[in-house]
């Protein structure tokens, strides 16, 4: 099911120092240690144990394209086969381009970094903070990320949204820490800074990326992807279901406006190579934007090479500093990583939600530079089909069990970020003419299957094992562990599971 699926905006991409897409300045970069038919061999492997729909791949070293090709389906019902120019809804690596937005104002003195959130959108509810534009790029700005928060988005991310109904989602939610006391990934930042660059251009997000970005870096395919557009040569999204696929029907208007744009490979490693060449911003602003200050030197406790700048996120593959941005949401996944010192790029969109696209950019990656294989990963979601079981029940037993609960996270993992504390998930078990179904907000019904000691399963996310606490004869609370939260998700029975009072819950 698609709800109990993680959905990780947040990237972990890396770099420092200041060259892009072959344009290498300082260190000469050592040749390729694979050739073009074993990184093809390499990606067709990746792509499959990724479970991958379809992907579309361009692996870029010293001026010489190295891979560009696509792999499996853009349209499974069709059969359409993915091409190396194949348009995908871009997560991820378009993020770095909202900095590069900001930045472009701050050199034509149109704001500055330092300036309070509040001089631009005085309806924010600070409740007692003050947050920079700097704040906001580096993301310790201490603003919950909104769709980390469950049913404020799940539930509704089948609607489209104008951008203060995309406000209204975090706005006067707790803060998850004092502004600039730590880093925590948040895209609720990046929704601001779409709201400030309106206010200060007086032109639309689309509309000022298109004159200022798009036009200048000379793209072709890249354009702003909303519900009154047809976009030519534009994937399907997919998501695991069980041993097949769904389809990933989120409507990307019912994100903030940076999340609304389609691009190919081509076009992505065209506009990096934009920065090398000062077509967007000068040297000096982005080696601003790409070093890290203050608390965002340390983006993981358990890894000391993850830094984040402007917009962007640094790191390493192993002693080779590396730059980018990687992301999966709407059935989407991309990334985008750029190795200065080595004079390499490599591009990775795929149809399939999951962070697919940042596994086989970081395998070719390794591939190039001549580095061991990392072991391989399930990715992807569930890992194929699941015999599930199919205990029958009395209508009375299936009385017993239906009514409507709202879930929470027991406790944070590492992997988490802070935002999920506010984490809530609101679920539906009910009788359908005899048969138990459960639902979750905004989603998807399907059917429960009972196991023999008692707890119960569903095709979607058969490693999810949902439990039921009873007391006097009538459930209380509802427990799913496996979810893949790294924690159980738990929460009271608060009504029945009849329509009404489930919907109320919204």
């Amino acid at each position: 099911m698609r709800t109990l699926q993680l959905k990780f905006t947040a990237i972990v991409t890396l770099c420092v120092g200041f060259c892009f897409g072959g344009a290498v300045f300082g260190q000469t970069a050592a040749p390729a240690r694979k050739s073009s038919a074993e990184l093809d061999a390499l990606a067709k492997r990746v792509i499959a144990e990724q479970h991958v729909v379809g992907a579309s791949v361009l692996v870029f070293q010293n001026g010489k394209t190295l891979l560009h090709a696509g792999y499996g389906f853009a349209d499974l019902g069709l059969e359409a086969p993915a091409k190396d120019e194949t348009v995908y809804h871009i997560v991820g690596p378009m993020l770095p381009f909202t900095g590069i937005a900001v930045m472009q104002l701050v050199e034509r003195g149109k704001l500055s970094l330092d300036d309070d959130l509040s001089k631009y959108i005085p309806e924010f509810p600070m409740q007692g903070h003050h947050v920079s534009i700097r704040q906001l790029l580096n993301h310790t700005s201490g603003i919950v990320d909104y769709h980390y928060l469950g049913d404020p988005i799940e539930a509704t991310s089948r609607e489209p949204k104008a951008l203060d109904e995309v406000m209204a989602l975090y706005a006067g939610k707790d803060w998850v820490n004092e502004p600039g006391k730590k880093w925590d990934w948040s895209i609720s930042g990046f929704s601001l800074l779409v709201t400030v660059v309106e206010r200060v251009t007086g032109e639309s997000f689309p509309e000022y990326v298109q004159k200022n970005i798009f036009a200048p870096a000379g793209v072709k395919s890249t354009t702003y992807c909303d519900d009154f557009s047809v976009v030519h040569g534009l994937s399907h999204a997919y998501r695991r279901f069980g041993a097949g696929y769904e389809p990933a029907l989120e409507d990307d208007m019912a994100y903030n406006s940076d999340l609304r744009f389609c691009s190919t490979v081509g076009d992505l490693l065209q506009l990096w190579r934009a920065i090398s060449e000062k077509k967007l911003v000068s040297a000096e602003t982005f080696k601003q934007m790409s070093t890290p200050e203050g608390v965002a030197m340390q983006m993981s406790a358990t890894d000391a090479n993850a830094h984040y700048g402007f917009a962007l996120s640094l790191n390493q593959e192993e002693d080779h500093k590396r730059i980018g941005q990687h992301g999966s949401l709407m059935g989407y996944s991309g990334s985008l990583y750029d190795f200065p010192a080595d004079g390499l790029t490599v591009v990775v969109l795929t149809n399939t939600e999951g962070q697919n696209a940042y596994a086989i950019t970081r395998a070719l990656a390794r591939a190039v530079l001549g580095l061991p294989d990392l072991p391989a990963g399930g990715g992807g979601g569930n890992s194929g089909e699941k015999e599930l079981p199919n205990v029958a029940m009395t209508s009375g037993e299936r009385a017993q069990i239906s009514g409507t609960y709202i879930l929470k996270l027991e406790r944070l993992t590492p992997q988490l970020h802070d935002s999920f504390a506010q984490y809530r998930r609101t679920y539906r078990v009910f009788d359908e003419n005899g048969r138990l179904m459960i639902e979750a907000l905004g989603g998807v019904p399907e059917r429960l299957f009972k196991a023999e000691d008692g707890s119960f399963a569903m095709r979607s996310s058969p490693r999810a094992h949902i439990t039921f606490l009873t007391k006097d004869g009538r459930e209380t609370s509802m427990t799913m562990d496996g979810s893949g939260y790294g924690a159980p998700l738990s929460g009271a029975r608060v009504g029945d599971g009849d329509a009404k009072t489930f919907h109320m819950q919204r």
